[in-house]
C-alpha cells in the first residue's frame, strides 16, 4: 500500500475545496424547479377554488328563485290561471353577473281528470359561464 504522508500543503488545499460549478448549477436548477412547482399548484388551487365558489354561488341563485317562484304561484288568485308557458313574474333580482332563466312544459288540460302540475327547469348561469340546473314542478294547489 501506498502511503503517503500528509503535508500541511495538502491539508491546506482541503480546506479550500469548495462546491463545483457544476454542483451549484444543479443545486439552483432543483431549487428553481421545486418552486415552479409550488406555484403551479398554488395557481391550480386559486382557480379551483373560484370556480367552486360561482358554482356553489349559482347553486344558490336557482334555489332562491325556485324560493321567489313559490311565492309568486301562491300569489296568484284561485280564480286566475296558475299554469304559464312563459316566464313566471318572480320578483327575484340574481346577483351580479348572474343570470337565472326558465324553461317550462306545457300547461296541462284543466280537468279532473289530468294531474295539474307543470315541471319546470331553473337554470343559473354564472359569470364564467358554469351552470346549475334545478329541476321543479309547479303544481295547483
Amino acid at each position: 500500500m501506498d502511503r503517503r504522508a500528509r503535508t500541511r500543503g495538502d491539508e491546506a488545499r482541503d480546506a479550500d475545496a469548495g462546491s463545483t460549478l457544476v454542483e451549484v448549477l444543479i443545486a439552483t436548477v432543483l431549487m428553481g424547479s421545486a418552486i415552479i412547482v409550488l406555484v403551479t399548484g398554488m395557481s391550480t388551487l386559486f382557480s379551483s377554488s373560484i370556480q367552486n365558489r360561482q358554482a356553489t354561488t349559482a347553486g344558490l341563485v336557482a334555489r332562491d328563485y325556485a324560493e321567489a317562484l313559490v311565492v309568486a304561484v301562491a300569489a296568484v288568485p284561485g280564480t286566475d290561471p296558475w299554469c304559464s308557458t312563459t316566464p313566471y313574474a318572480v320578483a327575484y333580482t340574481a346577483p351580479t353577473g348572474y343570470s337565472v332563466t326558465t324553461t317550462a312544459a306545457g300547461c296541462p288540460v284543466n280537468d279532473t281528470t289530468t294531474p295539474q302540475f307543470q315541471p319546470l327547469v331553473i337554470t343559473a348561469t354564472s359569470p364564467t359561464g358554469r351552470t346549475e340546473t334545478l329541476r321543479v314542478v309547479v303544481r295547483k294547489s
